[in-house]
């Protein structure tokens, strides 16, 4: 019998080297993987909060475009002005607390009664911010404000909120830094403070001619790495009212949304 001594094979240290070199592939790649997906991450959620701030600012604009409107033959009378703005901290005659500003907006509308005869009718819908009740995982609650837009229907008397055509508040989004609602004259102008029905500083209801809305959110989680920039610079954010520039020092993605609306049935009377 002929006897083998040439045997060939792979010996302890080559597998132990081959073991090593695999788990540094791997961790390279899993390296890669969290970087693209963080980076994915990140782009998708500052996507998600663009696009639901554009979504508010049209459904803003829509309303702000419809005060003031009524029907020719609409004989509907009550108090309140087609546009109603209170500053800072909120209405304190409607509970709200927030220093987001907030708006009113009445309109008119019709309906067909059982004869095909034509009811007016008369809306206020109101935006405004409270307190969100939103807690973190120790149960504390978050220091931000929720937006809420609530729906009234005139019945002849009151503001009332049991029509099938209204609504009480109902919660647009959490997380929202500000909210401020600038009224402006003919020129452009700020008008300040807003008017109402009885003259304020010369001014009336009806020569607000357009109305600058700015909103500031905020993400839901953590989205820097550093509260610096890349540059070393701390990051910052513009006070809309002030141009002044305030030193953030958490991690949050602040989206800022600002458009100006055009009141184009507000004068008409």
């Amino acid at each position: 019998m002929k006897k083998l001594t040439n045997n060939s094979g792979v010996t302890l240290i080559e597998i132990l080297i081959g073991i090593v070199i695999s788990v540094i592939i791997m961790a390279a790649m899993f390296a890669s993987y969290s970087a693209i997906n963080n980076s994915y991450t990140q782009v998708t959620d500052k996507a998600k909060a663009s696009q639901s701030g554009r979504n508010i600012m049209g459904m803003i604009m829509r309303d702000v475009r419809q005060a003031g409107f009524k029907y020719f033959e609409d004989n509907i009378t009550n108090a309140d002005e087609p546009i109603r703005i209170s500053l800072g901290r909120g209405d304190a005659n409607a509970g709200v607390a927030s220093d987001c500003d907030h708006i009113s907006i009445v309109y008119g509308d019709v309906s067909y009664d059982a004869g095909g005869d034509e009811v007016y009718e008369r809306y206020r819908i109101t935006y405004f911010c409270k307190d969100s009740e939103i807690t973190d995982p120790e149960g504390n609650l978050i220091p931000t404000n929720a937006m809420f837009k609530q729906k009234e229907q005139w019945d002849g008397g009151a503001w009332v909120t049991n029509t099938e055509g209204s609504y009480t508040e109902q919660l647009i989004t959490d997380y929202v830094e500000d909210l401020i609602f600038i009224p402006k004259d003919g020129d452009g102008v700020a008008i300040d403070p807003p008017p109402t029905n009885v003259n304020v500083n010369n001014m009336r209801i009806f020569d607000i001619r357009a109305v600058e809305i700015a909103m500031i959110t905020r993400s839901v989680k953590n989205f820097y790495n550093n509260v610096n920039r890349a540059d070393g610079t701390p990051r910052t954010i513009i006070d809309i009212e002030s141009d002044t520039e305030e030193v953030i020092n958490d991690l949050f993605l602040r989206e800022t949304f600002v458009m100006s609306v055009n009141t184009r049935n507000i004068g008409l009377e």
